[in-house]
Order: structure tokens, then C-alpha cells, then sequence
């Protein structure tokens, strides 16, 4: 297994270059963090190694095969970003719902109750 090969990847949002050049490898099993300011391009990066959105230039490989148009290797890859939380249209109240059903209730911390929590902290 090789894992995630990004090779010379390039993108570019109208004239301007978001990527330039972009090598790694992503090695299986172990953990890796992506950091930088925002506008660094870290999400656009995520995403063309997802095939959310394609580079200019460059290819991005899974164990050996192009992620592109290539229903295997996408399958073993997903990418959890704010856009796949909620649909467009959720509304206020059912989202309380969801969200208590997946994480438990929903507590609102004040200044009148928040000794209560500190513990917790």
C-alpha cells in the first residue's frame, strides 16, 4: 500500500494560484495534521485529493491508481467539511434535533450557571 500520492499539483481560482507545485505522501496508518493561515489553500488541497474539484496540473494517487474518475479508489475517501453538515434546507429546529440525537443535549453555558459546568472543563 502506498497510500495518498500527490503529485505536482496546480490550481488556480481565475488568475490567481491557490497550489504551485504540490508533492506529498500520505502514508497509510499513520496520522497527519495540515496546517496554515487562512487562504493557504489547505481546503482546496483536501478537496482535489477527494476529486471535489480537479487541479490544473498534477495528479493525486491511491495506493497506485488515480483517484479520478476512479469509483474504487473514491470510495475508500471522504472528506467531512461544513457543507455536508446540514442541507441548504434544514431548518433552526430540526437541526437541534439532529444534532442532540448525534451528540447528546444541548447545553447552553451562562454566567449564571457556568460554575456548575466548570468541572467538566
Amino acid at each position: 500500500m502506498n497510500g495518498i500520492v500527490v503529485k505536482e499539483i496546480k490550481k488556480k481560482f481565475n488568475k490567481k494560484e491557490v497550489l504551485k507545485n504540490i508533492n506529498l505522501q500520505i502514508k497509510p496508518g499513520k496520522i497527519y495534521g495540515l496546517l496554515g493561515r487562512n487562504g493557504a489553500g489547505k481546503s482546496t488541497l483536501l478537496s482535489i485529493i477527494a476529486n471535489r474539484i480537479f487541479p490544473n496540473e498534477g495528479d493525486v494517487m491511491l495506493d497506485g491508481s488515480t483517484v479520478f474518475e476512479n469509483d474504487e479508489a473514491l470510495g475508500q475517501l471522504y472528506l467531512m467539511s461544513e457543507r455536508n453538515l446540514y442541507s441548504k434546507g434544514s431548518k433552526l429546529k430540526q437541526l437541534f434535533v439532529t444534532t442532540e440525537l448525534l451528540y447528546g443535549a444541548l447545553i447552553i453555558i451562562t454566567p449564571k450557571n457556568w460554575p456548575t459546568y466548570l468541572n467538566w472543563i
